[in-house]
């Protein structure tokens, strides 16, 4: 959410709007304070107070802010949408809506979920003008409360993925996992299929790239150790873009075992650096990946079967493994930042419009 929040904004401020930030003083998983004002790469970053937990907070002082704009954009369903949506008379402001999947990543509490979903959050979407739909699914999902939804993809800067130019890496074969370490991604079936792979092609190694969200890299080191893969096994934390497209460059394959998505974008990124992905056959990287064409879906909670599947990718003859990579690279310019740009700015275009005429 973070970089699609940050790349709609440099592609508006590129096309001559203003726009600023709004979130909160201090991050969820550390508690760590936050200053209430930063220009974070040209864009005023406003961070409000407030209470509550990371599951739900409350944020009123956000209200002070909204006279200041032409048009609201909320990203996520929280305190924020709830608030805007419901108060539409009191602050008299446009709002739209980017799901992101909404609050369906985990599996924790779904009847609650449900329940808020088809009575709040419903309450709530009829002070939303538009509602921009990140996936098939949240299209699905948020028609059954709003009748005002419109699908419109994720992007990428597909520029900077396409000139990555595939290497030959180190002695061995690399897969690559790109992601915040949080239950739901699943790093953990990636070890598992990883032991299985290795029985057969012994080189193959995996790099884990992004940050411990959840504190679990801990128990994931130990699994290594307990499968015999500590020195197959590489956790980088968090890496610049150039370090992470060097990673992709040499990269065999980019993998991942993850159970939920709003969109899959870091799996359309390694696509546009011509990386095929083996990936779990969830409805997000269904809708982004050709089986057997742009890479391969498979089911991680069966080691078996992904090990099966991450094996015959690795097997292709070079050409041909560098062929569906270049179908990789060319399905993923579809999600480029400009045209998905250009679709966001035209909705608002309509809801100023339509929002002037009552």
């Amino acid at each position: 959410m973070e970089t699609y929040v940050s790349s709609l904004c440099r592609q508006l401020a590129e096309r001559g709007h203003h726009s600023d930030v709004a979130t909160l003083d201090y991050l969820f998983k550390t508690n760590e304070p936050l200053p209430h004002y930063s220009k974070v790469e040209g864009i005023d970053v406003i961070r409000l107070p407030s209470t509550g937990t990371a599951r739900y907070f409350f944020a009123p002082r956000l209200m002070e802010l909204a006279p200041r704009y032409d048009l609201i954009h909320v990203h996520g369903v929280d305190f924020f949408v709830d608030m805007l949506g419901s108060c539409k008379k009191l602050h008299g402001r446009p709002v739209v809506l980017s799901t992101h999947g909404g609050f369906f990543h985990t599996p924790w509490f779904p009847a609650l979920k449900l329940a808020w979903f088809h009575s709040v959050s419903r309450l709530a979407l009829r002070g939303v003008d538009r509602v921009i739909a990140s996936s098939p699914k949240d299209e699905a999902l948020f028609s059954q409360v709003s009748r005002r939804v419109t699908l419109v993809e994720n992007g990428i800067d597909y520029a900077t993925f396409a000139k990555v130019v595939k290497q030959n890496g180190p002695a061995g074969e690399t897969l690559v996992f790109i992601g915040r370490i949080s239950k739901n991604k699943r790093v953990d079936r990636l070890l598992d299929t990883l032991a299985l792979v290795r029985q057969q092609r012994p080189g193959v190694s995996l790099i884990v790239v992004g940050p411990d969200w959840e504190g679990l890299r801990a128990g994931l080191e130990q699994q290594a150790l307990a499968l015999g893969l500590s020195d197959a096994v590489e956790f980088t934390g968090v890496l610049s873009q150039d370090k992470m497209l060097d990673k992709l460059a040499t990269a065999k394959l980019f993998v991942s075992a993850s159970e939920y998505e709003a969109f899959g974008l870091s799996t359309v990124e390694a696509m546009a650096t011509g990386t095929v992905p083996v990936v779990n056959h969830i409805p997000a990287f269904a809708g982004l990946v050709d089986d057997a064409e742009t890479g391969y879906l498979t089911d991680f909670s069966d080691p078996g079967r992904a090990a099966a599947a991450v094996l015959k990718a690795l097997e292709l003859p070079p050409g041909q493994l560098e062929k569906m990579g270049a179908a990789a690279r060319k399905a993923s310019s579809r999600y480029d930042w400009s045209g998905v740009a250009e679709e966001i700015i035209h909705i608002y275009e309509e809801v100023l419009a339509n929002h002037g005429s009552r």
